[in-house]
C-alpha cells in the first residue's frame, strides 16, 4: 500500500512537471524548471521583470474553493520577492524557526504588508510535518500589519487534499495571519513570455 501511495505521488508530480510550460526557462541557460528550488527562481525573475499579470491569479482559502480572493490584494507588483530568504531567529525563536528559510519572501517598506509563499510540488512539508506551523508563528512574530502565508502548488494537488489539513490547522491556530493556496497553473497562464 505504501509503494502504491508513493507511485501514485511520483506520477503527480511528474504530471505536473510535464505541465510546465515551455517557455518557463532559467533565461541564462535555457533550460527548463524541474524542481521547487528552480520554479521559486523563476517566480522571482518573473514577478521582478513584472512578466506576471497578478490579476489573472485566484488565491483559496484553506477550506479549498469556498473563498477566493485575487492576488492582487496580497501581492504588490512593486514589492520584490526574495528567494530563499532566512527566517531570522534569536535565542528563544531558534528552535521554532530559525535556519528555516522562505521559498519566496516579499515585504514592503512601511511594514504594511508581508507575504511567505511556501512553494510545494508534491513533497511533504518539512520539520517533521510543522513547516507550515512555524512559518506562520514566524509572520505572527513580526511588526507587519497584513501577515499572509500561500502555499503555492498545483491545482492537481489540490484537488486530492494535499496541504489542506496543515493549511486549515494554521488557520485554526494562528489567527493573526491569513492562509491561502495559490495554483501554479494560474500563475503560468499569467506570465507574459518575451520572444
Amino acid at each position: 500500500m505504501i509503494i502504491d501511495k508513493w507511485s501514485f505521488q511520483l506520477t503527480l508530480k511528474s504530471k505536473f512537471i510535464q505541465s510546465i510550460p515551455a517557455g518557463l526557462c532559467d533565461p541564462i541557460t535555457g533550460l527548463r524548471a524541474n524542481n521547487e528550488t528552480e520554479l521559486s527562481a523563476l517566480f522571482t525573475y518573473y514577478h521582478s521583470s513584472n512578466s506576471i499579470d497578478w490579476s489573472g491569479v485566484d488565491l483559496y482559502s484553506p477550506q479549498y474553493q469556498l473563498e477566493k480572493y485575487s492576488a492582487l490584494e496580497y501581492i504588490d507588483r512593486t514589492s520584490s520577492f526574495y528567494c530563499e530568504y532566512p527566517l531570522f531567529s534569536d535565542s528563544e525563536t531558534v528552535n521554532i524557526w530559525g535556519q528555516m528559510p522562505a521559498d519566496l519572501l516579499s515585504f514592503s517598506q512601511d511594514k504594511s504588508n508581508i507575504v511567505l509563499i511556501e512553494n510545494k510540488i508534491g513533497s511533504k512539508f518539512t520539520s517533521g510535518g510543522t513547516q507550515l506551523m512555524r512559518q506562520a508563528q514566524y509572520l505572527d512574530s513580526t511588526d507587519f500589519e497584513n501577515k499572509v502565508l500561500i502555499v503555492l502548488t498545483s491545482k492537481l494537488f489540490l484537488l486530492k487534499g494535499w496541504y489542506l489539513n496543515e493549511m486549515q490547522e494554521v488557520q485554526h491556530k494562528i489567527k493573526g495571519v491569513k492562509v491561502l493556496a495559490m495554483h501554479w497553473e494560474d500563475v503560468f497562464n499569467s506570465i507574459e513570455f518575451k520572444s
